[in-house]
């Protein structure tokens, strides 16, 4: 379990977040080994040297941020991520593994970076290489501390099998680029296969909202027409569809919310035919978590929509 703490509340939220394309979500397996750091400095590389103290082109494994320079890191928590002092330059491998694919295969590579100084200079600016092609734009560590921001890029592997996926620096000032990395995935994206059983809850996992909205993102569609074809092809089936969110924010908040999610899919079987009587929607807030609310993936898990035919 990870979870983060600091002087000043770290928050989380996507920036530049990619979605595996249409009709596909990525599988449960990430293909980076400690990904997360809990293993401290094993399974990867880097241009960076390993150093228990801050410098230019420095980093370390900390829980800590400020156990690496007293001066002007500021980052703790109880779970270990890679801390790095920037160095100017372009194309600098912060992180580096190589990792074997499927040929022809869409992937989705993403990490969680925050800002651990902002005294001394800009924010770090960082981007996704493999096989040292740059992918998609570079994109920029948040302006404040103690936010974590996950972004993300997808990437067909085309012809090749074996590959060096980079988390390479694009940094354009001598001074300040220091951030916190951490959460890195790599997953294969795979054909959305809705495997729908009576009397037994089903998650929607491609099910997808915007943030703090009721309002269905257009990839939810693909997983809900095969569940709409279910339904017309079994008229007799009633379905009920069970709206969750995590534990931010209140109590009542997050009820109404989960009411509301829950209600726009029913909403969206209905305008595909579904007749309203065979479904019933409600919601239960953050009751019933899957995960530890502790956790960035944890709270994903847990914003949620299920159904059970009956």
């Amino acid at each position: 379990m990870k979870k983060y703490a600091c002087i000043l509340m770290m928050t989380f939220s996507h920036y530049a977040y990619s979605q595996c394309p249409e009709g596909s979500i990525t599988s449960e397996q990430n293909l980076v080994e400690n990904g997360d750091f809990e293993e401290k400095i094993n399974s990867f590389d880097s241009d960076y040297l390993k150093s228990i103290y801050a410098g230019a082109g420095h980093y370390t494994i900390t829980n800590d941020a400020s156990k690496f320079s007293n001066q002007f890191f500021v980052g703790e928590g109880d779970g270990f991520y890679m801390a790095v002092d920037g160095a100017i330059g372009k194309n600098k491998t912060v992180w580096k593994q190589t990792i074997n694919v499927k040929k022809n295969t869409n992937y989705f590579f993403s990490c969680w970076v925050n800002t651990l100084n902002i005294r001394t200079g800009p924010p770090a600016v960082l981007q996704f290489s493999i096989n040292g092609i740059l992918l998609d734009k570079a994109f920029n560590c948040p302006d404040v501390l103690h936010k974590w921001v996950q972004f993300s890029v997808v990437w067909n592997s085309g012809d090749q099998e074996e590959i060096a996926i980079r988390i390479v620096s694009q940094n354009p000032h001598i001074d300040g680029n220091d951030f916190g990395l951490d959460r890195i995935k790599f997953y294969e994206c795979e054909e959305i296969n809705l495997k729908i059983e009576e009397n037994k809850s089903i998650v929607l996992r491609n099910v997808l909202f915007e943030t703090n909205s009721a309002l269905l993102l257009k990839s939810s569609f693909t997983e809900l027409k095969r569940l709409v074809g279910y339904l017309s092809q079994n008229i007799d089936k009633t379905i009920t569809i069970i709206g969750y969110t995590d534990n931010v924010g209140d109590k009542k908040s997050n009820q109404k919310l989960s009411e509301q999610r829950a209600r726009s899919v029913k909403n969206y079987l209905i305008q595909n035919g579904i007749d309203n009587a065979r479904i019933t929607s409600s919601g239960f807030g953050e009751n019933n978590p899957m995960e530890s609310n502790e956790t960035i993936e944890g709270r994903q898990k847990n914003r949620r929509v299920e159904f059970v035919i009956n």
